[in-house]
């Protein structure tokens, strides 16, 4: 098996990876214009796994800032991680992952971590590697009945413009958690390059003229919001009620609950919680001086601190 980069292997074999693997991928359009512009991607944006001319396997590392009980630091991120189904069991995707610590490591990053589902088939290989998950993922409903929106608040569609606004508030939020805080400013402009319908699930929450807050939603996936973005407790509630009145079928629902505060807010509005649920993110320590079994302590998973709203990192 050879490590290859994206660069020394033909595109239409990434491409027909990523179609076989995941029923999506990006052409060498797209690449190109990601590489161009998102920081988060390594000079050689993804390597392969490679045997007798066969592109096999894949993975995507990113580099992540995050803030841990040490401080903020960055390390490596896995994404996009697929091996194909005529080699499942052989290795490929284990042996790549390494290769891919190992440049993490002349990178100086001590720490690798990854989103992924308890369900798939990768999660067995991640936890063979020493990863262990950094804290349960939650999810909250509540019954609810259609009713008027709080006076003085609306939602509305995100635009471009609005980006500053929405690091803003996020960065407002998670200035006292530990995890994912630390999102470059310029990470939604990245992730709309990505994909040009990314803005389309986020809803501004307007106090009169002003925004105070925000959130995403999917309704087409049974999800009625996520990230809930309000630093002031008021216009949380305000975010959620208007949410409410949205609500299909007369159920609200809520994903990727991680921090305590969170649940507690919702808890109070009368939401159950409920968890953990199959998705979870996973790390693992590439340095002598920190220990894995560590990794949750410092990451706040057991201090109820540790925070991933929805991201597209992985």
């Amino acid at each position: 098996m050879r490590v290859r980069t994206y660069d020394e292997i033909d595109p239409l074999a990434a491409f027909r990876l990523g179609v076989l693997t995941f029923g999506i991928a990006w052409d060498e359009a797209k690449v190109r214009r990601v590489r161009s512009h998102d920081r988060t991607y390594l000079e050689e944006f993804a390597l392969y796994a490679e045997e007798h001319g066969r592109v096999l396997a894949q993975v995507v590392p990113r580099r992540l800032a995050v803030r841990t009980t040490s401080g903020v630091e960055e390390i490596g991120g896995l994404a996009a991680v697929c091996s194909h189904p005529a080699v499942w069991g052989r290795g490929f995707a284990r042996r790549l992952i390494e290769a891919t610590h190992d440049r993490f490591r002349e990178l100086g990053m001590r720490v690798s971590a990854l989103t992924t589902s308890r369900n798939i088939r990768g999660y067995g290989v991640y936890a063979k590697l020493g990863y262990v998950d950094l804290a349960p993922f939650r999810q909250a409903i509540r019954p609810v009945t259609r009713r008027k929106s709080p006076k003085g608040y609306r939602l509305r569609s995100a635009r471009r413009s609005d980006l500053a606004t929405i690091h803003r508030l996020y960065r407002a939020q998670t200035r006292r958690m530990l995890g994912w805080t630390e999102r470059p400013e310029r990470a939604l402009e990245w992730a709309v390059i990505r994909n040009r319908e990314y803005l389309d699930k986020y809803r501004i929450v307007m106090r009169d003229t002003n925004a105070v807050g925000y959130l995403r939603t999917r309704p087409h996936d049974g999800i009625t919001m996520e990230e809930v973005v309000a630093p002031d407790v008021q216009d949380f509630r305000a975010a959620v009620a208007l949410m409410e009145a949205k609500a299909e079928a007369g159920i609200a629902t809520v994903n990727w609950i991680t921090a305590r505060s969170d649940a507690a807010r919702f808890r109070r509005l009368g939401y159950t919680i409920d968890g953990p649920f199959p998705d979870t993110t996973m790390a693992v320590s590439l340095v002598k001086d920190i220990r894995t079994t560590d990794l949750p302590r410092r990451f706040g998973g057991t201090s109820g601190k540790f925070v991933q709203y929805p991201t597209d990192d992985f």
